[in-house]
This record gives structure tokens, sequence and C-alpha cells, in this order.
């Protein structure tokens, strides 16, 4: 492919992506990316409020880290992880976390990503 079809490629992509501020304006989207069960998984990990890194994230549900990676960029394309810096501060093991804005406890005090559009609650 020559360097304007990758050009076009890239913008494509980044079109795709969604501000997570504007999660509930595209639900559909976001409901599809968060049916996958892995995804369901990898949130059900974050719900807590941490970050994990891919090798975490992939070892806990089961998948391999390539894999992992593959479904995170899902979850950041809707706009339901972002990447957040480790707590040590090395920028090159890059973590993933659910926005803070979209945690909160529900009426139990357990803890559910409010998305606005819909609410995830994890057992």
């Amino acid at each position: 492919m020559n360097d304007e079809g990758n050009n076009a490629l890239s913008a494509v992509r980044i079109s795709l992506a969604v501000e997570p501020q504007n999660v509930a304006a595209h639900p559909t989207r976001l409901l599809q990316a968060v049916s996958d069960p892995i995804r369901w998984r990898v949130l059900r990990e974050l719900v807590a409020g941490q970050s994990l890194t891919v090798q975490q994230l992939a070892a806990k549900v089961g998948s391999t880290p390539n894999q992992m990676s593959k479904h995170l960029r899902v979850l950041r394309e809707v706009g339901a992880l972002e990447l957040v810096s480790p707590p040590d501060g090395d920028k090159r093991k890059a973590q993933h976390a659910v926005p803070k804005h979209f945690l909160r406890p529900d009426e139990s005090g357990k803890a559910v990503i409010d998305f606005g559009a819909c609410v995830l609650r994890f057992p």
C-alpha cells in the first residue's frame, strides 16, 4: 500500500475513536465492544479503579498478550478504557484503566461502571 493509502487508513482509524466524554453518544458501539466475553472480564478486573498492564490483564483473563492488546484497543476506541502512566512512572509499562469519571458505587456500595447510556454491574 502506498503512503497515501496508509495515511487514509490511519485517518479512518482515528476517526473511529470516541472521546471518553462522548461514550453515551455511541451506545451501540459501546455495547458491542463490552459484549465480548474477554472484554467483559477485563472491565470486571478494572471496576475497582486500579490500572493493569497488557500482560497482567492477559494473565487474569486467560488470554495471550497479543490478543489482549487487540481487545484493549477496541475498548479504548469506544472510550471505555484509557492508557495511564504506572505508579512508578516508567512510561514503557503503560497501563489500562477505566476513566475515573465512569466509576461509582451503586446503591449497595458495590463498584459499577456508569457510561451514562448503560451501567455495568459485575457479580
